[in-house]
């Protein structure tokens, strides 16, 4: 375990064992597995929409499945399962409208079929999970992800009361998908930050209007 995405982490630093919010070992591997296939949803749904295939379900699921990684959300590890698996079977219906050719990963990958597979399977896909990363570009994709959480938990509520706008899907896919791309540097990282800025005051009106 690994969580560093909030103020009261351990000594600052990322808790390891269990979370200081009550949060277990087991649900923050589930976490952190949701983004990972979340992320494939991302890389499936931009060549869906570049084929003009858009589907307004997934949209709302994919902030949905992303707002529920925050800290204090939720912590039933049943739940994260049912969102697990929701996010491959809505990747899947796109794959299967729209095709594609996509790298090995979140994009192809096939979920184990109980708790504890997956409980395993997300603990190889935590922030730590490539010790030869490097750590400023961890960092900027780190910082990236936490960022679309939060366009994420505001677009859901906007979404809840009737106000949408596909700019913002576009943008948490986006985003998601970038954190896979090994071709963007420190630059490329420091512009999608901003840029997720931007995305979140949009977010933020939606609400506002809500």
């Amino acid at each position: 375990m690994f969580c560093f995405q909030c103020e009261q982490t351990s000594k600052g630093e990322g808790c390891t064992k269990v979370g200081v919010c009550g949060k277990q070992p087991e649900v923050a591997a589930l976490q952190d597995l949701l983004i990972y296939v979340t992320k494939g949803l991302a890389q499936v749904a931009i060549t869906a929409a570049k084929a003009g295939v858009r589907d307004p379900q997934t949209d709302r699921f994919a902030c949905e499945a992303v707002f529920s990684t925050l800290t204090n959300v939720d912590f039933d590890a049943d739940r994260f399962q049912k969102l697990i698996n929701e996010a491959v079977a809505r990747r899947d219906a796109l794959k299967s409208k729209v095709g594609g050719n996509y790298p090995a990963g979140p994009a192809d990958f096939k979920p184990a079929g109980d708790l504890a597979g997956l409980v395993a399977q997300g603990e190889k896909v935590g922030v730590k999970s490539d010790p030869a990363a490097n750590p400023d570009i961890l960092s900027l994709q780190q910082l990236l992800t936490y960022g679309i959480k939060g366009v994420a938990a505001y677009a859901d509520h906007a979404a809840i009361l009737g106000q949408t706008d596909t700019a913002v899907y576009d943008f948490i896919y986006e985003g998601l998908a970038a954190t896979l791309d090994p071709k963007l540097g420190v630059n490329d990282y420091v512009g999608l930050v901003l840029k997720c800025g931007e995305v979140n005051l949009r977010a933020m009106e939606l609400l506002d209007a809500a």
